[in-house]
């Protein structure tokens, strides 16, 4: 979750319209898919790909469709984020999918799905 708001971020910065709405729904997609089938999954060589998979599949998009490192250094109009707002805006996403994480699971769990 966090990964797709710092992609959408940094397209609403760049100021553009499609790629904030194409990692909104790719990426929101991608969440609730494996929301939905992560209960299902058996326990394998998945629990250390996806984890994986994952940010380097956002480091991938950030590479090929924003900014790189030295464009921003070397831009008046923009500047690099805190760490500490990094880290503050991974924090509030981390606690937003344990709760949703636990709600999914416990719902399962009351259904007789798990």
């Amino acid at each position: 979750m966090a990964m797709v708001y710092v992609l959408w971020k940094n397209f609403q910065t760049l100021e553009n319209p499609h790629g904030m709405r194409q990692i909104l729904f790719w990426g929101s997609i991608f969440v609730i898919v494996l929301m939905l089938f992560s209960p299902l999954l058996p326990n394998s060589w998945l629990d250390f790909v996806i984890p994986f998979a994952y940010p380097l599949a956002g480091w991938s998009l950030a590479g090929s469709f924003q900014m790189t490192k030295q464009a921003i250094v070397d831009s008046q109009a923009y500047e690099f984020q805190s760490a500490w707002n990094v880290i503050a805006v991974s924090m509030v996403f981390l606690v937003a999918m344990i709760v949703v994480a636990f709600t999914w699971f416990f719902a399962l769990v009351a259904a007789g799905l798990m």
